[in-house]
């Protein structure tokens, strides 16, 4: 089969999006706290970038396993392997961006033990890794052959959180956000493939709606609800834009083979976990070496040169990582 490349391109543009742009003005910009307090396009956006990296998870994993007596996909295996991939490199993460005191010890201490998502303090950055594992620990539960099953379930769910949160106020609504997302992917994915062929005035359409909604928010400080449905229109408004750009970018050959640029936005893409997780140490010790005064120098400077290191370096990390993780496995 295949690989969906749209989804390598979508993971690519999401994490750049975010580390080379949302998270960067913070850094260039040391005044604000945070890049989402700028302007509310920056936070609909993060959101949005986020929002389609869980989709294209709980899509591609929805996809290729099914638990339960009628699937093929066995629970420990699946978990250990989720495991494996992501804790070890987080713990990794959490633990240094508390030594360079990004994060304080509690906001660690509670990402480390996932539970952050309902308990505050929250690391920054670091938020978003116990989401996906909570996410991740849901799918046996939800992804099963039976379409009704996975619809009746998973929106079960979800309303169980909602209901959770509603009298629980310290459960973070990302968490539920993501969560959201993650389940449309998982239940869909059998079903759906989220391309329309033959209508593309559909995908047309989101993206549009989802610039106009976008372009309201420089005319009139937005409401939460507005922000969140913007954020969610915004998540497939970025899908339908990875695809076609996608299809331009890519070029597969009558063999199957992706021409070089496409194979180097699948090498992104496969970084691009590692990238998100350590790119605040890698802006750190871009600041260490040199600390521009002027805000357009370092911008050149962070995106031109400590951007494109820290891509190279965060592959090189996962590939190691995963050869140790292969052998180890192996030999047991």
């Amino acid at each position: 089969m295949n690989r969906d490349l749209r989804f390598d391109f979508a993971r690519m543009l999401c994490m750049s999006l975010i580390v080379c742009f949302v998270h960067l003005w913070a850094y260039i910009h040391p005044e604000v706290t945070s890049a989402i307090y700028v302007h509310p396009v920056f936070d609909i956006l993060t959101n949005s970038c986020l929002g389609l990296f869980t989709f294209a998870s709980g899509y591609l994993l929805g996809g290729k396993y099914s638990f339960g007596k009628d699937g093929n996909t066995k629970i420990w295996p699946f978990y250990k392997k989720r495991v494996l991939r992501i804790i070890p490199l987080f713990l990794l993460a959490a633990l240094v961006l508390w030594l360079i005191g990004f994060n304080s010890a509690k906001a660690t201490l509670n990402g480390v033990l996932c539970i952050s998502p309902f308990i505050k303090p929250r690391p920054q950055t670091l938020w978003y890794i116990p989401v996906i594992l909570w996410c991740y620990f849901i799918t046996p539960l939800i992804s099963r052959k039976n379409f009704a099953w996975r619809l009746i379930s998973g929106v079960g769910l979800l309303l169980a959180v909602w209901l959770i949160r509603h009298f629980v106020n310290s459960i973070d609504w990302r968490f539920l956000f993501n969560m959201l997302l993650y389940l449309v992917g998982l239940v869909s994915a059998p079903n759906f493939n989220w391309k329309f062929e033959n209508r593309n005035w559909i995908k047309w359409l989101v993206v549009m709606f989802f610039v106009g909604l976008m372009s309201l928010t420089f005319f009139k400080t937005p409401n939460v609800l507005f922000k969140r449905t913007a954020a969610f229109v915004g998540v497939f408004a970025l899908l339908f834009v990875c695809e076609y750009v996608a299809n331009l970018v890519f070029h597969r050959s009558a063999s199957g083979e992706v021409s070089p640029m496409g194979k180097l936005i699948i090498n992104v893409s496969y970084a691009s976990m590692a990238c998100y997780m350590f790119h605040r140490l890698f802006f750190w010790a871009g600041e260490m070496i040199w600390n521009p005064s002027t805000a357009w120098v370092k911008w050149l400077y962070m995106a031109g040169i400590v951007f494109p290191v820290m891509l190279v370096l965060s592959y090189y990390i996962q590939k190691g990582y995963d050869s140790i993780i292969e052998k180890t496995t192996k030999k047991k």
